[in-house]
């Protein structure tokens, strides 16, 4: 069939439509940064979307996702990271200033129309970029970022001050957690905001139940008996994470379960040597994002111990919960206000004082029991329900 004049003027009316830039700024490394490589493949599914990540060059031992959104990113390798002779907090200055002034540059050849500022570091960046070119400016809140674990309190009034200042040119709000956007309520302003959970690829996490691997893979791969329960850890290996206390839980006697840990982190060497000394510990190196819940599936149980350190860890509505509930197997969790609310709300498990008292005896009550499954239906904390809300709060941005 020809096409008729009317579908030839339709065509050509829809390739003569300019692009909307889209700028993602951060100082992580996108390539193994899997929120904002999420976002990245949601915003690139709208057309005329045209999309843009600049990043920092990081290798701390994360895995890179093979996830390969339709985007040009950028990971600048900064320079005065090498000058490791300057005192810390000197150099620390000067990696700040060149990264600021980089992310800068490498913006204005993007010309952007709208700027997606992942954290603090680049938010003041963002806020000049906004003004340069009258661009819409989003605010990407990954945790409560003034109060956060391993923060030192000049970094944390830096952060609020940074906050603060940028606030009125921020046009939308973007975080993880109701509580966390009810704090930036109170105490920077109201401002239009949207929920944006860190749960998996929904499709991806089907797409692996149907073909996902070994369902007793922990079990072979550390030698573990049959009728033995595991209980597993994914993320960070740092403090703050409950993993001394979950160490001490598995380490008493009396315990039949196994303790996997996945992830890399400054107590690695703490687990190690704990593994040596208890045969019921294991280590597990990571892997990449992609596959966290189809390997989550060889587990019984998930551990999500956050512990109060900080307003944001109290706060939290962690990856790990998600990835859990998505390899459907049931969650021990920290009694915190999001997270039990959540467990609760989908039935994904239990939670917990984030006390050894209590832990150890939710672990022997798990222990005495059968593991529940999960309900089914939790499309609503799957991320193509994010991608949804985030497309549209885009849409609405931009008229």
């Amino acid at each position: 069939m020809l096409p008729t004049k009317e579908s030839s003027n339709l065509k050509a009316e829809k390739e003569s439509v300019p692009p909307v830039r889209i700028l993602h700024l951060t100082h992580t490394d996108i390539p193994s940064d899997n929120r904002i490589l999420k976002e990245i493949l949601a915003l690139a599914e709208v057309p005329h979307f045209e999309l843009h990540g600049i990043g920092i060059r990081l290798r701390l031992g994360a895995k890179d996702t093979n996830v390969s959104p339709r985007a040009k990113i950028t990971s600048l390798a900064l320079a005065t990271r090498k000058l490791r002779f300057l005192p810390g907090p000197i150099r620390h200055l000067i990696v700040a200033i060149e990264m600021m002034v980089r992310l800068f540059l490498r913006g204005l050849k993007v010309r952007p129309h709208v700027i997606h500022c992942h954290d603090t570091p680049a938010l003041l960046v963002g806020v000049l970029l906004k003004h340069c070119f009258k661009a819409r400016l989003i605010y990407d809140a990954h945790e409560l970022e003034s109060n956060k674990n391993g923060q030192s309190r000049a970094i944390a009034r830096l952060t609020l001050w940074a906050e603060q200042v940028a606030w009125s040119s921020i046009d939308h709000l973007v975080t993880v957690s109701p509580s966390i956007i009810a704090w930036y309520e109170q105490h920077l302003g109201p401002k239009p905001s949207s929920l944006i959970l860190n749960s998996p690829l929904f499709a991806a996490a089907v797409e692996q139940e149907k073909g996902s691997g070994k369902p007793r893979y922990f079990h072979e791969k550390f030698g573990i008996p049959q009728n033995a329960k595991v209980f597993l850890y994914l993320g960070l290996l740092v403090n703050g994470r409950g993993i001394e206390k979950m160490l001490a839980a598995f380490s008493r006697e009396n315990v039949a379960s196994h303790l996997v840990f996945v992830g890399y982190g400054s107590l690695e060497n703490e687990i190690q040597s704990a593994a040596r000394t208890f045969g019921n510990i294991h280590l597990h190196p990571p892997v990449p994002h992609e596959e966290v819940v189809a390997l989550s599936r060889s587990a019984d149980y998930g551990l999500c111990i956050i512990e109060n350190v900080s307003l944001s860890d109290y706060y939290c509505l962690p990856n790990k919960l998600f990835e859990y509930a998505f390899a459907g197997i049931p969650v021990l969790a920290s009694d915190f206000p999001d997270i039990a609310h959540t467990v609760h709300q989908y039935g994904l498990g239990e939670c917990c004082e984030v006390d050894i008292n209590s832990i150890v005896a939710a672990i022997d009550r798990i222990e005495a029991g059968k593991s529940v499954p999960l309900p089914q239906d939790l499309h609503a904390l799957g991320w193509q329900s994010q991608s949804a809300r985030l497309q549209q709060a885009y849409l609405s941005l931009i008229g």
